[in-house]
């Protein structure tokens, strides 16, 4: 992780930063979703078979549409792209916090999975890719009385939702891929200023 992502990371989710400098900061209106989708890279419409050039996202944001995209949904807080070539719909949903925002993106893929990715938008106007939350252990996934076969891990993607992201498993026993009905659902649920975990019992 470069030095610059983790600096956008903790300006984000660090307490305020002191009253002093505060004051000495202009207010700044908020970007919209719109106006921060123009400033973001078209790297998610790359998970899509319509990718964008840097002209076409430009004709979008401005235009609202383009020869393959156009904005189905436009509000403060959330975009919707859909593809005028029947393509997975790509969304964008803007998680705020007092210092900025971060801009979450997610489609299908072509198997129909969800891909997902982050970006931090300052208060003054630049975008920076943001990592995601830290992957939940293996336990988080299962009763604590259930038996679990071999040496079990997990790996896991993310999927933007309203209110923040769900967490999606895979599972290893000894190395090797098995299937396994987790028994609790894991969330990152955004509270203003990051991302929270959250174990919802399933059965």
């Amino acid at each position: 992780m470069s030095k610059t992502v983790v600096l956008l990371t903790l300006l984000l989710f660090l307490p305020t930063l002191c009253l002093g400098s505060a004051a000495k900061t202009p207010h700044r209106q908020p970007l919209s979703a719109r106006q921060a989708f123009a400033l973001i890279p078209t790297e998610i419409f790359e998970n899509t078979r319509a990718p964008l050039s840097e002209r076409e996202k430009e004709q979008l944001a401005d235009q609202g549409v383009n020869a393959r995209w156009r904005i189905a949904e436009d509000s403060r807080d959330a975009l919707r792209f859909a593809s005028t070539e029947g393509l997975p719909e790509v969304s964008l949903r803007m998680f705020r916090s007092e210092r900025g925002a971060v801009a979450a993106f997610r489609t299908e893929d072509d198997d129909g999975v969800c891909v997902s990715e982050l970006w931090y938008i300052s208060a003054g106007g630049h975008a920076a890719p943001l990592p995601p939350p830290p992957e939940p252990d293996v336990d988080d996934f299962f009763r604590s009385d259930r038996r679990l076969p071999g040496r079990l891990s997990s790996s896991s993607t993310y999927c933007v939702f309203d209110k923040g992201l769900e967490v999606l498993p895979s599972f290893a026993s000894d190395g090797f891929p098995c299937s396994l009905d987790p028994d609790n659902a894991v969330y990152y649920l955004w509270n203003g200023r990051s991302f929270v975990k959250k174990v919802k019992k399933l059965r």
